[in-house]
Protein backbone atom coordinates (compact mmCIF):
# COMPACT_ATOMS: atom_id res chain seq x y z
CA UNK A 1 0.00 0.00 0.00
CA UNK A 2 2.63 2.66 0.98
CA UNK A 3 5.19 2.06 -1.65
CA UNK A 4 8.36 3.81 -2.36
CA UNK A 5 9.01 5.42 -5.85
CA UNK A 6 10.92 3.18 -7.52
CA UNK A 7 14.11 4.95 -8.39
CA UNK A 8 14.65 5.59 -11.56
CA UNK A 9 17.26 4.04 -13.99
CA UNK A 10 20.08 6.21 -14.66
CA UNK A 11 22.85 6.21 -17.00
CA UNK A 12 24.49 8.50 -15.06
CA UNK A 13 27.25 7.37 -13.10
CA UNK A 14 28.15 10.29 -11.76
CA UNK A 15 25.11 11.52 -10.06
CA UNK A 16 23.36 8.88 -8.03
CA UNK A 17 19.78 9.17 -8.21
CA UNK A 18 17.97 8.62 -4.84
CA UNK A 19 15.23 9.61 -2.94
CA UNK A 20 16.57 12.11 -0.15
CA UNK A 21 16.27 10.80 3.67
CA UNK A 22 16.74 14.04 5.02
CA UNK A 23 13.50 15.46 6.82
CA UNK A 24 14.73 19.07 5.31
CA UNK A 25 15.16 18.06 2.18
CA UNK A 26 11.66 16.26 2.00
CA UNK A 27 10.37 19.80 3.48
CA UNK A 28 12.39 21.62 0.72
CA UNK A 29 10.97 19.12 -2.17
CA UNK A 30 7.62 19.33 -1.10
CA UNK A 31 7.27 23.61 -0.76
CA UNK A 32 8.38 23.63 -4.07
CA UNK A 33 6.17 20.56 -5.48
CA UNK A 34 3.13 21.54 -3.88
CA UNK A 35 3.64 24.53 -1.44
CA UNK A 36 3.76 27.26 -4.64
CA UNK A 37 0.45 25.81 -5.73
CA UNK A 38 -1.01 26.30 -2.28
CA UNK A 39 0.49 29.90 -2.11
CA UNK A 40 -0.99 31.04 -5.66
CA UNK A 41 -3.99 30.33 -4.55
CA UNK A 42 -3.64 31.70 -0.58
CA UNK A 43 -2.57 34.77 -2.45
CA UNK A 44 -5.24 34.57 -5.20
CA UNK A 45 -7.96 34.37 -1.84
CA UNK A 46 -6.26 37.22 -0.56
CA UNK A 47 -6.58 39.59 -3.64
CA UNK A 48 -9.83 38.50 -4.18
CA UNK A 49 -10.74 39.97 -0.06
CA UNK A 50 -8.80 42.99 -0.75
CA UNK A 51 -10.80 43.89 -3.94
CA UNK A 52 -14.07 42.64 -2.83
CA UNK A 53 -13.25 44.89 0.30
CA UNK A 54 -12.78 47.72 -2.12
CA UNK A 55 -16.05 47.32 -4.13
CA UNK A 56 -18.02 47.23 -0.57
CA UNK A 57 -16.64 50.35 0.94
CA UNK A 58 -17.54 51.83 -2.52
CA UNK A 59 -20.56 51.35 -1.89
CA UNK A 60 -20.66 52.23 1.75
CA UNK A 61 -18.98 55.59 1.23
CA UNK A 62 -21.96 56.19 -1.72
CA UNK A 63 -24.74 54.90 0.52
CA UNK A 64 -23.01 57.65 3.06
CA UNK A 65 -23.19 60.41 0.88
CA UNK A 66 -26.76 60.09 0.08
CA UNK A 67 -27.80 59.80 3.11
CA UNK A 68 -25.93 63.15 4.22
CA UNK A 69 -26.91 64.68 1.44
CA UNK A 70 -30.52 63.88 2.31
CA UNK A 71 -30.33 64.62 6.12
CA UNK A 72 -29.14 67.86 4.80
CA UNK A 73 -31.67 68.53 2.20
CA UNK A 74 -34.11 67.85 5.18
CA UNK A 75 -32.44 69.38 8.17
CA UNK A 76 -32.43 72.41 6.36
CA UNK A 77 -34.17 76.09 7.55
CA UNK A 78 -37.49 75.70 5.72
CA UNK A 79 -37.70 71.99 5.82
CA UNK A 80 -37.74 71.73 9.52
CA UNK A 81 -39.85 74.74 9.92
CA UNK A 82 -42.34 73.05 7.70
CA UNK A 83 -42.28 70.30 9.48
CA UNK A 84 -42.94 71.93 12.58
CA UNK A 85 -45.87 73.99 11.63
CA UNK A 86 -47.44 71.07 10.32
CA UNK A 87 -47.40 69.34 13.54
CA UNK A 88 -48.57 71.55 15.46
CA UNK A 89 -51.55 72.52 13.45
CA UNK A 90 -52.09 68.75 13.38
CA UNK A 91 -51.77 68.73 17.44
CA UNK A 92 -54.00 71.75 16.94
CA UNK A 93 -56.97 69.83 14.91
CA UNK A 94 -56.76 67.23 17.41
CA UNK A 95 -57.12 69.69 20.34
CA UNK A 96 -59.99 71.44 18.48
CA UNK A 97 -61.56 68.01 17.81
CA UNK A 98 -61.55 66.55 21.36
CA UNK A 99 -62.22 69.87 22.50
CA UNK A 100 -65.41 69.88 20.16
CA UNK A 101 -66.55 66.50 20.78
CA UNK A 102 -67.38 68.12 24.77
CA UNK A 103 -68.21 71.92 24.61
CA UNK A 104 -71.38 73.38 23.72
CA UNK A 105 -71.01 75.91 20.73
CA UNK A 106 -72.31 79.40 21.61
CA UNK A 107 -71.00 81.16 18.26
CA UNK A 108 -74.51 81.77 17.10
CA UNK A 109 -75.65 83.22 20.49
CA UNK A 110 -72.50 85.89 20.68
CA UNK A 111 -72.75 86.26 16.56
CA UNK A 112 -76.66 87.83 17.82
CA UNK A 113 -75.16 89.59 20.95
CA UNK A 114 -72.47 91.28 18.70
CA UNK A 115 -74.42 91.77 15.60
CA UNK A 116 -77.25 93.77 17.45
CA UNK A 117 -75.39 96.35 18.79
CA UNK A 118 -76.13 99.12 16.56
CA UNK A 119 -73.79 101.69 14.53
CA UNK A 120 -73.62 104.17 16.63
CA UNK A 121 -72.27 102.18 20.05
CA UNK A 122 -68.65 101.58 20.50
CA UNK A 123 -68.06 98.08 21.95
CA UNK A 124 -64.96 98.25 24.73
CA UNK A 125 -65.01 95.33 25.99
CA UNK A 126 -67.18 91.87 25.62
CA UNK A 127 -67.15 88.84 28.07
CA UNK A 128 -69.68 85.37 27.96
CA UNK A 129 -68.80 83.48 30.71
CA UNK A 130 -71.48 80.25 31.60
CA UNK A 131 -74.72 82.10 29.64
CA UNK A 132 -73.77 85.76 31.10
CA UNK A 133 -72.73 88.46 29.05
CA UNK A 134 -71.05 91.40 29.98
CA UNK A 135 -70.63 94.39 27.58
CA UNK A 136 -68.66 97.86 28.25
CA UNK A 137 -69.60 100.60 25.40
CA UNK A 138 -69.14 103.79 24.63
CA UNK A 139 -71.50 106.81 22.77
CA UNK A 140 -71.96 109.70 22.19
CA UNK A 141 -75.57 109.40 20.40
CA UNK A 142 -78.01 109.26 23.46
CA UNK A 143 -80.77 107.79 21.10
CA UNK A 144 -78.71 104.58 19.78
CA UNK A 145 -77.85 104.23 23.60
CA UNK A 146 -81.68 104.31 24.53
CA UNK A 147 -82.51 102.29 21.47
CA UNK A 148 -80.90 99.71 22.27
CA UNK A 149 -81.30 99.49 25.83
CA UNK A 150 -85.36 98.95 24.79
CA UNK A 151 -84.24 96.28 22.36
CA UNK A 152 -82.24 94.35 25.42
CA UNK A 153 -85.00 94.81 28.07
CA UNK A 154 -87.57 93.91 25.24
CA UNK A 155 -85.75 90.83 23.92
CA UNK A 156 -87.30 87.43 25.92
CA UNK A 157 -83.80 85.11 25.11
CA UNK A 158 -82.48 87.98 27.46
CA UNK A 159 -82.75 87.91 31.74
CA UNK A 160 -81.99 89.91 34.59
CA UNK A 161 -81.00 92.68 32.22
CA UNK A 162 -79.07 95.57 34.22
CA UNK A 163 -77.64 98.80 32.47
CA UNK A 164 -74.72 101.68 34.15
CA UNK A 165 -74.72 104.27 32.53
CA UNK A 166 -71.67 107.12 32.88
CA UNK A 167 -70.98 110.36 31.05
CA UNK A 168 -67.71 112.32 31.13
CA UNK A 169 -68.55 115.13 28.90
CA UNK A 170 -70.19 114.00 25.37
CA UNK A 171 -69.17 110.57 26.10
CA UNK A 172 -72.06 107.91 27.33
CA UNK A 173 -70.15 104.87 29.40
CA UNK A 174 -72.17 102.31 29.29
CA UNK A 175 -72.05 99.06 31.32
CA UNK A 176 -74.58 96.25 30.06
CA UNK A 177 -74.66 92.58 31.88
CA UNK A 178 -77.77 90.37 31.19
CA UNK A 179 -78.54 86.53 30.94
CA UNK A 180 -78.85 84.34 27.51
CA UNK A 181 -82.34 82.07 28.75
CA UNK A 182 -82.72 78.84 27.95
CA UNK A 183 -84.12 78.91 24.84
CA UNK A 184 -81.44 81.31 22.57
CA UNK A 185 -78.13 79.56 24.20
Amino acid sequence: MFRKKDIPKSIDFLKPVTRPDDIWANAYEWMFQVGKYMLIVVELVALGVFVARFVADEKNNDLTRNINDQVAILSGGSWQQNSITYENIQNLMGDVYRIGQNQKINSVAINEIRDGVPYGLEVKNFSFNNKRISLNLQTTDFKAFKDYESAIKNNPNYENVTFNTTKNDEVFDIRVSFVISGTNG
